[in-house]
């Protein structure tokens, strides 16, 4: 399923009653910044995750739904806890974010 982020942005935008400015300035950027938004396919992780908050509406919701399953997201991004595993790559060796964050950590402690 080939979903284009921006139109989907686009579309909830309109449908919050929010102006562009307030839009623009919930989500740190300029009011003609967007409209290049709605016009992308693609979009940068943690500027969706603000549209999320600012519109609740999920999103990433819309990369994971198959023809099997419900084509509607949960309406509330904020409001759902979900588990992320995010595993590092770094001097060949992967890692879990957790594992990083400890050896960082204990780095800086010995310092």
């Amino acid at each position: 399923m080939q979903v284009h982020i921006g139109k989907e942005i686009e579309e909830k935008y309109h449908k919050s009653g929010m102006k562009l400015s307030e839009f623009a300035k919930r989500i740190n950027t300029s009011a003609r910044n967007v409209y290049s938004i709605f016009n992308r396919a693609e979009i940068k992780t943690d500027q969706l995750v603000k549209i999320c908050e600012v519109l609740e509406f999920d999103f990433f919701s819309l990369y994971t739904a198959t023809d099997s399953t419900a084509a509607e997201p949960a309406p509330a991004y904020g409001k759902v806890k979900q588990k992320v595993m995010v595993t590092i790559e770094l001097d060949g060796q992967q890692t879990t974010l957790n594992q990083h964050i400890k050896r960082i950590t204990a780095i800086n402690q010995m310092l």
